[in-house]
């Protein structure tokens, strides 16, 4: 029967844990295992939690013909079989041994769940193929004291095997199994909101529920931390991130609420600090005195490849590319019109008629440079009518023209290219959260330190995320004429407006909003990241294309 197992010892050994899942749910496996993409949730950090008393290696099971022995820990592979496992248990008298698999939930009435039984076969086998005789093992059931006897047979050898087979030839062929359709599986699934297994189904038009689940928390427990005090300097206590100036206390925080760290101008941060942000994943951005974006630290790449290579193949293909930025540049119209359709009193119709004209035009456009004419026209509309959409039009102080940049020239662009720096921030996290290049783009083209990606998706949320922060800063008076500082040719924000402006944008990223497709509630930090998980969906061939984020 092992001769029927796919055998190569180039081939990468199969963790036994990933047949488990994928006797659970194939695209669970795929995306753990080809995509390396998880995270945790309660149920996984349960079962972590349980299985850390087995977690250190104990035992010896080398002298089992002379005594009864219990080992734990026990990390063997099989080269017939092509699997590796660490084992929990392994008990041993008179020459046999049996694997003892601890799970932390009830199980089924009788014997035990197609899965479970599927990894202690797996076991059983590799202990087999070490020379060792193993004809039974067992599955204890935590939560209700049960403790299942699996004896070894062909039929579960045969079992296993087409499990491995299948596994790895899903993984050669670069195929992601489909959802699970309306499963309760989905709803326990730590990965729910990487797979997506509900809005991936609407989007591909499978014919599944008709309810969209929201299988995953709105929002984030975990707040970005941002450090705009110059000559304050950043270190590591404990749990703990202090901030610090002239040897002063100027705050801390707890590095298990830290999602991401941005750090403007003259801060500093120390080696430890720094290195216990890479360990934990958590990204530092780095950001200029006046608020550009100018680089992240991160710890080791995403291990998605595979997203990476499809995303340089659609990138070489001319119409592709081009299909993704017609609706980049749709999506960025479309939520330019509905934001002065809400807030600009007296807007004219004939603005608002030529703007979903030209929307409606650039799915149809032919040609890339059309495409940028097309968006341009529309960007001047709508600069145009920006000045409509504050309180009593332009306050003094607050003069705007057109848009501007690098320098800004007046209040309104210096602070329209400050949210739009801390927008290319959080998407270039999201990206790279999911496993894209943020610097090779469709629309944008590639430039040196440039997210082109990051910049493609945030054409859709320019007007909806960092124009209303700064309409809604401007009409609530969280920011005035006199915090800006004149320089040269250029306009800067003082420190306590960059402040204010900051607290303002973060708090339009925590918002909750229904989301318009699959009408659940979900934070718009939230959205960004589901945003780069709906075109990695694209880039994968399970949706036909990318549909941006509108408003309605």
């Amino acid at each position: 029967m092992a001769e029927e197992a796919i055998k190569s010892q180039l081939a990468e050994l199969i963790p036994v844990r990933m047949l488990n899942e994928f006797a659970y749910c194939p695209r669970l496996a795929y995306i753990e295992w080809v995509q390396g993409d998880f995270t945790d949730n309660e149920h996984t950090l349960q079962g972590t939690r349980r299985h850390k008393t087995v977690a250190e290696v104990k035992g010896d099971i080398s002298d089992i013909d002379e005594k009864k022995i219990r080992a734990r820990g026990v990390t063997l592979s099989s080269e017939t079989y092509g699997i590796i496992t660490k084992m929990d248990i392994i008990d041993g008298e008179n020459g046999e041994v049996n694997p003892l698999e601890l799970k932390k939930g009830d199980g089924p009435d009788e014997g035990v769940w197609e899965a479970d039984l599927v990894q202690i076969g797996s076991q059983m086998m590799i202990l087999r193929d070490n020379g060792m005789e193993c004809h039974k093992g067992y599955v204890y059931y935590s939560s209700t004291n049960r403790k299942v006897l699996v004896p070894f047979d062909e039929a579960l050898e045969s079992k296993v095997i087409d499990i491995i087979n299948r596994i790895r030839s899903c993984a050669e062929k670069g195929e992601i199994p489909e959802p699970l359709n309306g499963s309760r599986k989905c709803e326990g699934c730590s990965i729910a909101g990487i797979c997506l297994p509900d809005e991936t189904i609407l989007l591909s038009n499978i014919k599944g529920e008709k309810e969209i689940r929201c299988l995953y928390a709105a929002r984030d427990d975990e707040n970005p931390l941002v450090i705009n005090e110059q000559g304050s300097y950043l270190s590591k206590k404990g749990e703990e991130l202090i901030l610090k100036k002239d040897k002063e206390k100027l705050g801390s925080v707890r590095i298990m609420e830290v999602s991401d760290i941005s750090l403007y101008g003259n801060v500093q941060i120390s080696t430890q600090a720094l290195g216990e942000m890479i360990d934990r994943n958590i990204p530092i951005s780095y950001f200029s005195y006046g608020g550009w974006f100018r680089g992240m630290s991160l710890g080791m790449p995403h291990k998605n490849v595979e997203l990476r290579i499809k995303q340089y193949r659609v990138y070489n293909d001319e119409n592709k590319r081009l299909g993704l930025s017609r609706m980049f540049v749709h999506g960025k119209i479309k939520n330019a019109r509905t934001l002065l359709m809400r807030n600009a009193e007296g807007i004219k119709y004939v603005c608002t008629a030529e703007m979903k004209r030209l929307g409606e035009k650039a799915l149809r456009c032919k040609t890339e440079d059309s495409l940028l004419g097309i968006e341009g026209a529309a960007a001047r509309l709508y600069f145009m009518s920006f000045p409509q959409m504050l309180k009593n039009g332009l306050k003094d102080g607050f003069d705007f023209k057109n848009r501007n940049r690098r320098p800004p020239k007046d209040p309104i662009n210096a602070m329209l290219s400050f949210c739009y720096s801390l927008l290319t921030k959080d998407l270039t996290i999201a990206a790279l959260k999911v496993g894209f290049d943020p610097y090779l783009g469709f629309y944008h083209k590639p430039r040196y330190g440039r997210p082109a990606l990051s910049l493609d998706i945030m054409e859709e949320f320019r007007p909806i995320v960092a124009d209303s922060v700064v309409i809604s800063a401007i009409n609530n008076e969280e920011i005035k004429p006199d915090d800006f500082i004149i320089r040269n040719l250029g306009v800067t924000m003082n420190p306590d407006a960059r402040k204010s402006l900051t607290y303002a944008y973060e708090r339009r990223m925590r918002t909750q909003i229904k989301h318009p497709l699959f009408g659940y509630q979900v934070s718009y930090r939230r959205v960004l990241e589901l945003q780069m998980r709906i075109m990695a969906r694209c880039l994968n061939g399970e949706i036909d294309n990318y549909i941006p984020f509108t408003t309605r």
